[in-house]
């Protein structure tokens, strides 16, 4: 009886630490070779400080896109302005990379300007939607 407990104790941990993320924007890049979806576990995405989940896939495969250098600029259009730090972006396993620090600190829309270089020279920007 212990034994099982413990097993389910230790269930509940990893389902808990498991990234519950969903997609809150998918674009092709301006090439169209690449696809960049961005992933949040903060849904309905508010203002403040975000940290997003980016995959970098080829848009024909879904193969993720290894060897890939992403840089990342927060734009807001209705106001012609950035952010004025530069987010902190970190790569992960291939194509897969965490974006944090990125304090989009106006509610409205938003635009991720993502920079790709390395194994592919490209760009691609997602829209967001940011509620109050």
């Amino acid at each position: 009886m212990a034994g099982m407990t413990k097993a389910l104790l230790m269930g509940m941990l990893l389902w808990s630490a498991t990234s519950l993320a969903a997609t809150v924007g998918t674009v092709t890049s301006a090439s169209g070779r690449i696809r960049v979806e961005v992933l949040s576990e903060t849904t309905p995405l508010r203002r403040g400080v975000q940290t997003f989940q980016v995959r970098v896939t080829d848009a024909t495969s879904g193969k993720p896109v290894p060897g890939v250098v992403l840089a990342v600029q927060p734009w807001m259009p209705a106001m012609n302005h950035g952010i004025s730090e530069v987010p902190h972006v970190t790569a992960r396993d291939p194509g897969t990379f965490d974006v944090s620090d990125a304090d989009l600190f106006m509610p409205g829309v938003w635009e991720l300007r993502f920079t790709l270089k390395g194994t592919v020279e490209d760009s691609a920007t997602v829209t967001l939607k940011l509620g109050r």
